[in-house]
């Protein structure tokens, strides 16, 4: 029988036994070099905080990070992504049809998209870090980085893949997860569900363009992961975006259309928000504290560069902000602004989920990305939507029908239209009481986006690459998959049955009526 003693020994050995794991920790991988920051901020999220438990975290990206966290080395390229932001802004904010003006930048972004990869890639920054003798557990990247996924053959580790939106038919085919057509609305149409007819229409064309889209995105990421990754010592671009282990999905069924997963595909919405704030900068926070009427949000996203916005479209937002009471916090990316209302405070970085999250914020206008609508939900505030790009009118247009957002088109933006819609947000409690109701169904969880992440993510690794999570119909191809080939051969099979049966009717049929004939 043990002794007091020895059962308190006992007990202390299986702890530090079973704390063995975090305290040494995996070695992970992180490259991202998406043009645009939210995408990337989605994915340091999730790397900051494997750090945070233990796990020796190094990351790649074009942007800064200032946060200083154990175990997390932040490694900045700039120069790849060059004067993107700048040349984007331009393109969309001087044209009113954005949706026009996002098809027509879409060469240059899967250009760029690809060539920064290529440098990155190659810079002795990155080369060092492969050279690096204890090696890595895990390579994680996010969207519009797949031909990174060649770095993985000389690592000898798992890949896993961070969609900071919706799955895209782009990503779907990384891990063979069904899109049903008649019953998922595309992302960019902002069809509602269930569809009607016409809708379900609608939305074949939506996945033509879709399909036309991921067609263009791959020919741009081949070249670049073929020139890294030659044939004759790396598998194929194909192989090695079959071969992704995990795929999380900055998304949740509550703010979309419920659908079906694989199970290499997990749903982590809200992965960039924290579950506790960050204490805000003095000066923001005395700000937001000592608005008597409360304060609005002003953010166009990452993407978008404030001050390059036409006059007329500025003065419009100025008007506005001008006959407000409430204080106005406004993401500007230069170091001035002319006429600036008294009430404006101006900063080129904003901790928009930290700002979210004070109970003094009364509204929120934003672009409608999903990052920002996320955090915006979390924390219970209602929105003015301008969408300008991408998912981001068919994701005001479900916020719309959900309540909680006055959408205002950027063609018709005018002082009388945003103060309009601004006014109507605020004084109409109906906007503010929907998001507080639709926030507790985002939150209801069994754990939180961050745990579930950081689960899967270890899992992974521990089952080194979890191979027994993989869909066999990564493999197969459209026709194969929809079982057309199957349905093609069975009625080819049974057509030509009906007519060998037809011909040997006929036969029998004359060699009776030839009997007869004789006996007559």
């Amino acid at each position: 029988m043990m002794t007091c003693g020895a059962s308190v020994i006992w007990v202390v050995l299986v702890l530090l036994g079973s704390a063995a794991d975090p305290v040494l920790g995996y070695r992970i991988l992180g490259i991202n070099t998406s043009p645009s920051r939210s995408h990337v901020i989605v994915q340091d999220a999730l790397m900051k905080e494997l750090a945070r438990r233990g796990h020796h975290v190094t990351m790649v990206s074009p942007y800064k990070e200032s946060e200083q966290v154990p175990n997390y080395r932040k490694i900045t390229m700039p120069h790849v992504i060059g004067t993107w932001g700048k040349d984007f802004t331009a393109s969309m904010l001087s044209n009113n049809n954005v949706r026009f003006g996002m098809i027509k930048s879409i060469p240059m972004l899967l250009q760029l998209s690809a060539s920064s990869i290529n440098e990155t890639v190659r810079s002795a920054e990155v080369q060092d870090l492969l050279r690096e003798p204890e090696g890595y557990d895990v390579l994680i990247t996010g969207l519009m980085t797949d031909a990174v996924l060649g770095l993985a053959t000389d690592l000898g580790c798992p890949t896993i893949v961070i969609c900071p939106n919706a799955p895209m038919a782009v990503v779907n085919s990384m891990v063979g997860n069904p899109t049903p057509l008649s019953l998922i609305p595309n992302m960019m149409l902002g069809l509602s569900s269930p569809m009607s007819f016409w809708q379900r229409v609608l939305n074949v064309f939506g996945w033509v363009g879709e399909e036309t889209m991921t067609l263009a995105w791959k020919y741009y990421q081949r070249a670049a992961y073929n020139d890294l990754f030659p044939a004759d010592r790396y598998p194929s671009y194909e192989s090695v975006r079959r071969n992704v282990s995990l795929v999380f999905l900055n998304h949740h069924f509550s703010k979309g259309v419920p659908r079906p997963y694989v199970p290499a595909m997990i749903e982590v919405g809200g992965l960039q928000i924290k579950d506790k704030p960050s204490p805000l900068p003095t000066d923001v926070r005395q700000f937001i504290e000592e608005a008597e009427h409360g304060v609005i949000l002003f953010s166009l996203g990452t993407n978008l560069l404030s001050s390059s916005m036409p006059p007329e479209k500025l003065d419009a937002i100025l008007g506005t902000f001008r006959a407000l009471k409430q204080r106005v916090i406004w993401k500007w990316n230069s170091q001035d602004m002319p006429r600036k209302p008294d009430n404006v405070m101006l900063r080129e970085w904003l901790p928009q989920d930290d700002i979210l999250a004070h109970p003094n914020v009364r509204l929120f206008i934003m672009h409608g990305g999903l990052g920002g609508i996320a955090e915006a939900l979390f924390h219970a505030v209602p929105l003015v939507g301008i969408p300008m790009f991408g998912d981001q009118p068919g994701n005001l247009e479900k916020v719309e029908q959900e309540g909680w957002v006055r959408v205002v088109q950027y063609a018709e933006l005018t002082e009388q239209t945003l103060s309009a819609a601004v006014r109507e947000v605020l004084e109409n409690g109906q906007y503010r009481e929907n998001v507080r109701r639709l926030s507790q169904l985002f939150r209801d969880r069994p754990q939180s986006a961050m745990d579930t992440a950081v689960y899967w993510t270890e899992y992974v690794i521990r089952h080194r690459g979890a191979p027994h999570l993989r869909y066999p119909g990564v493999d197969m191809n459209f026709w194969q998959r929809a079982s057309l080939d199957v349905i093609a051969f069975l009625a080819v099979t049974g057509y030509a049955l009906c007519k060998l049966i037809s011909l040997v009717w006929r036969i029998c049929c004359r060699g009776r009526g030839k009997s007869k004939l004789k006996k007559h």
